[in-house]
């Protein structure tokens, strides 16, 4: 941050945070013997940097407004940190009070550079006492007890989030900034039950103990809102509850990829301001979630500021600081807002009011085309969820296979049921045993048996290696928000083997995970997604999928759309490759399944996740039909 600083002598502020410099030494004129007058004048010093302004205004002669006085003006500054050292004391004479001289060196809210004043505290005796003689100079030496320290702050515009083309993916609207204030709570039934309308998009029983934990002095921020959204129903919905508090202000909103995209809240928030610059203010605009939150600082950029001295009439006798602020800058990203809206309405359309999750990547560059979710609030389940991806998982398993030197036209009978040390394995409720399966008859139609069968081709850290290797599954990816990048930890015995392989077990992957394996596979090259290619220092290294697997892989996955699981994509144009996936899990006791399905058509590479979904092919299929179609 480019800045200019004019330091000038002045009298020090309160200091929320001091450091206390014990050095201090006196040099008199004349007489080195210690008086009251210097006595009393270093121990409101003392007082002062320790923060004790009651203490610090009882040696003055008028403590009500001495303290009233020190309190403001060390808020006006916006004082961090202090070190105080006294200098120079001069006895009085001849009517004149005593002086204290002092000096400081200040940290200050927003300015990068100490700033270093100096003034002296002036010390009277009246009735046999000596007391610190009250007045704003002691601040600084222009100051008048009619004037004040004037902090100026100018905030640059916003900068804008791009969609890959270059064009705003939120710009500014008039919102609601909606918060709670926890004293006045009268009902909290009646309170979280409006509060848990999906208009609001709050975890209720996260936001329950955020206001357990908060401060009831403070208020505790909730959402914003666009105020027509407010308008048009927000307002009834709340209406009637004293402990709502409304705000109307101007951010940055988006109608494409919301949870992408993110949200912009109020400085006034305690651990959003601590994610701003330094600089930040509780009256700025800050990065709530998504991108607004991951790039504040970059979107943000930090405010011009001047400290100035001025009088009654607000003229300016003094500059303490003039700090140039930086420009906030724009934030380029990869999604396309058509992809984003298809990829919405295939899901909403589809899905039946489930959970979901889709994810769409450009597999020849990694880029993130578009992402979402049913419902469309909470978490980013299609970037953060952890979840079996079941057969999806089956297309890494046949990579090792195949570098194990299985062929796809080997013959692997699938049963329909196989025992791993008195655990049965079976394969999806309706497929029929094929003796005579061909390795990539067995890919086609998901054969679990066919799959676990072969598990002794292969080590109990091959899927481990071959994943993060070949895939970058389990790697750290910097993809530009917070993402859950996979996990495939090495088999522990036979059965955690048997497992792995189908994509169960200790296996789990997010659906921005399996999008990428089916990018990998259509474009024959691992290509770390991404949001925001310009701004992911962290990348991980893009590579050709091992030669040996590539071609096969892809044509498995082709296999699955001809003559498979994926037969509802028949029909697409392009080349078009799917595998479908049904995963198992527990709840309560009782397993159920999550619906996989992972496809590509030409350049543009799916993932489809649905939540509780009888099976791939019946819950996610039709997702990815109608995205493509």
């Amino acid at each position: 941050m480019g800045s200019k600083m004019r330091r000038i002598p002045s009298a020090v502020p309160l200091a929320l945070s001091v450091v206390v410099v014990a050095a201090l030494t006196s040099c008199g004129g004349g007489d080195d013997k210690k008086d009251t007058s210097e006595t009393t004048a270093r121990d409101f010093l003392a007082a002062w940097q320790g923060g004790d302004l009651a203490k610090a205004a009882s040696f003055t002669d008028n403590p009500t407004t001495a303290q009233q006085g020190l309190d403001t003006t060390g808020k006006q500054l916006g004082v961090v940190k202090a070190e105080y050292k006294a200098g120079v004391y001069v006895k009085g004479k001849d009517g004149a009070p005593a002086t204290l001289a002092y000096n400081a060196t200040l940290t200050l809210k927003g300015v990068a550079d100490p700033v270093k004043i100096e003034s002296i505290v002036p010390v009277v005796t009246a009735d046999g006492k000596t007391r610190v003689h009250w007045t704003q100079t002691i601040v600084h030496p222009q100051l008048a007890d009619s004037g004040k320290i004037k902090r100026e702050r100018k905030l640059p515009t916003r900068g804008e989030i791009l969609d890959r083309s270059g064009k705003a993916l939120a710009t500014s609207t008039p919102v609601v900034v909606l918060s709670l204030d926890p004293s006045k709570i009268k009902n909290p039934d009646a309170l979280y039950s409006a509060l848990s309308d999906p208009m609001f998009d709050l975890d209720i029983p996260k936001l329950k103990g955020r206001v357990a934990a908060s401060d009831p002095k403070q208020a505790v921020s909730l959402v914003t809102l666009r105020k027509e959204k407010w308008d048009n129903g927000g307002q009834v919905k709340l209406a009637g509850l004293a402990e709502i508090q409304v705000r109307e202000s101007t951010q940055q909103a988006s109608d494409v990829a919301k949870q992408i995209v993110g949200t912009v809240g109020s400085g006034d928030n305690a651990d959003l301001l601590k994610n701003a610059d330094p600089s930040a203010s509780a009256t700025d605009a800050v990065g709530a979630s998504g991108l607004q939150f991951r790039y504040e600082k970059k979107l943000a950029g930090t405010a011009d500021l001047k400290i100035t001295v001025v009088d009654a009439g607000g003229v300016a006798k003094a500059t303490l600081v003039d700090v140039k602020g930086k420009p906030a800058e724009p934030l380029k990203t990869s999604l396309d807002p058509a992809t984003q809206k298809r990829a919405e309405e295939a899901l909403k359309a589809v899905t039946g009011g489930k959970n979901a999750s889709m994810v769409v990547i450009d597999a020849k560059t990694g880029g993130i085309l578009g992402a979402a979710n049913t419902p469309a609030n909470g978490d980013n389940r299609a970037f953060t969820g952890r979840y079996p991806p079941g057969s999806t998982f089956k297309t890494v398993s046949s990579g090792a296979l195949l570098k194990a030197g299985l062929k796809p036209t080997d013959k692997v009978p699938c049963e329909n049921t196989l025992v791993v040390n008195g655990q049965t394995f079976k394969n999806y409720d309706g497929l029929k045993p094929m003796p005579d399966a061909l390795f990539q008859d067995d890919f086609a139609q998901s054969c679990n048996t066919a799959f676990i069968g072969n598990r002794g081709k292969i080590e109990n850290d091959t899927l481990n290696k071959l994943a993060e290797q070949q895939f970058g599954i389990g790697a750290k990816w910097d993809v530009g928000t917070v993402t859950f990048d996979g996990s495939v930890p090495a088999a522990n015995g036979e059965n955690d083997k048997a497992a792995s392989m189908i994509g169960q077990g200790r296996v789990l992957a997010s659906p921005l995970v399996m999008a990428s394996v089916a990018a990998t596979i259509a474009s024959g090259k691992f290509n770390q997604p991404v949001l925001t290619p310009d701004d992911v220092p962290g990348r991980a290294k893009s590579h050709d999928l091992d030669p040996a697997i590539a071609g096969q892989l892809k044509a498995l996955m082709q296999g699955v759309v001809a003559n498979g699981s994926g037969k509802m994509l028949q029909g697409i144009p392009g080349t078009v490759g799917a595998k479908t996936g049904t995963a198992e899990f527990d709840e309560k006791g009782e397993t159920l399944t999550h619906g996989w399905m992972i496809a590509f058509k030409d350049d543009i590479a799916v993932a489809v996740l649905v939540e509780k979904g009888v099976s791939g092919g019946s819950a996610a299929g039709p997702v990815v039909n109608a995205f493509f179609r």
